[in-house]
C-alpha cells in the first residue's frame, strides 16, 4: 500500500452569502456532527451567484461566533482575500479566532480576485501583478508577528515599525492554506504555504507539484512539507456515484484535502449525510 505523509481529510464550505446567522449555526452543527474535519466561510462583503442584496455576514467576526458553536472541526476561510484588509489586521484577526477556537484556526489566503466587490466598496484594485506580491510580503509580515516580539517591516506595498504582536497563535504553527494556480502563486505558495488548494484535475496537479518542487528546491524547503487540498463543488456529495474512485484517483496525485460546498437539503443534502458516516471513515482509514 502506498504511503502517504499527510493524513486524508474531508471538509465543507458553507459559505455565508444567503444564509441567516440562525440557519448557519444549524448548517455548521450539523457538519461537525456529520464528522466533517473542516469547515469553511469565504470572504466576500456582498453574495455572490444569487441576489447580491441578499444577506452576506463579515467574515472574521462570523468566524469567531462560529468557532463557539463547533468544538471540534478545523475552521478557517476559503480564502481571505490578502486585498480586503492590511496583512497585520489579518493577522490580529486570525490568531483571536485562534484562541476562542482553542487553537482550531487555518489561514486561508490568496490574492484577491473580485474586481467589482472591490469597486463597490471603495478598496483599491491593483494589477494582478502587484495583488501577488502584496500577497507575499502580507505573508512575510504574518509569519514575522507570529513568531517575533517585535516586527519592524519596510517593504514595496506595506510597512510596519515596531509592532508588538501579543499574544502568539495558540498553535505552534498556524497553518497557511493558499489558493491558487498562475505560476507566480505557485512560487508563493511554495515559500509559504502549509496547504496548496487547487481545483485542478489529478494530471494537472501532478504538474503543479512538480513545478512547486522545482520552487522548493530553490529555497532549500522540503516540497513535501506542502499537503494539497482538491476543492469541489456540491455535485460530488449531491451524486455520490464514483466518489470513492474519485477520491481515491486525487489521492494518488497527491492530495490529502477533500471540500465540498455543503448542499442546502433536500435528497443533496441527504447523500452527503450517507456519505459522510458511510464511506468516508472507511476512506480514512484505507488512504491512511
Amino acid at each position: 500500500m502506498a504511503e502517504f505523509r499527510h493524513p486524508l481529510t474531508f471538509g465543507v464550505v458553507i459559505a455565508q452569502h444567503q444564509y441567516t446567522w440562525p440557519e448557519l449555526i444549524s448548517q455548521w452543527k450539523l457538519a461537525e456532527e456529520l464528522g466533517f474535519d473542516s469547515i469553511w466561510l469565504f470572504d466576500h462583503f456582498m453574495a455572490l451567484y444569487a441576489d447580491p442584496d441578499g444577506p452576506c455576514l463579515e467574515t472574521s467576526t462570523l468566524l469567531a461566533a462560529l468557532a463557539q458553536e463547533t468544538s471540534r472541526a478545523k475552521i478557517g476561510v476559503l480564502v481571505y482575500g490578502n486585498t480586503h484588509r492590511h496583512p497585520s489586521v489579518l493577522a490580529k484577526e486570525i490568531v483571536t479566532v485562534d484562541h476562542v477556537s482553542n487553537g482550531r484556526a487555518i489561514l486561508g489566503i490568496g490574492a484577491g480576485w473580485n474586481e467589482r466587490e472591490h469597486r463597490a466598496y471603495g478598496i483599491p484594485f491593483p494589477s494582478a501583478g502587484d495583488r501577488v506580491e502584496m500577497l507575499d510580503e502580507a505573508l512575510q509580515i504574518m509569519e514575522l508577528l507570529f513568531s517575533e516580539q517585535r516586527t519592524t517591516f519596510d517593504g514595496a506595498h506595506y510597512q510596519l515599525e515596531d509592532a508588538p504582536f501579543a499574544p502568539k497563535p495558540v498553535q505552534d504553527n498556524l497553518p497557511v492554506l493558499i489558493g491558487g494556480t498562475r505560476p507566480r502563486m505557485l512560487k508563493v505558495i511554495a515559500r509559504h504555504a502549509d496547504i496548496w488548494d487547487t481545483s485542478r484535475d489529478p494530471d494537472q496537479l501532478r504538474e503543479g507539484l512538480a513545478q512547486i518542487a522545482e520552487h522548493c528546491a530553490e529555497i532549500g524547503r522540503d516540497p513535501a512539507e506542502i499537503a494539497v487540498s482538491s476543492s469541489f463543488g456540491a455535485d460530488r456529495l449531491e451524486h455520490p456515484d464514483g466518489f470513492e474512485d474519485l477520491i481515491r484517483s486525487y489521492r494518488a496525485a497527491g492530495s490529502s484535502q477533500f471540500l465540498f460546498d455543503f448542499p442546502l437539503g433536500g435528497e443533496g443534502l441527504e447523500s452527503a449525510k450517507r456519505l459522510a458516516t458511510d464511506v468516508m471513515p472507511k476512506l480514512r482509514d484505507e488512504l491512511a
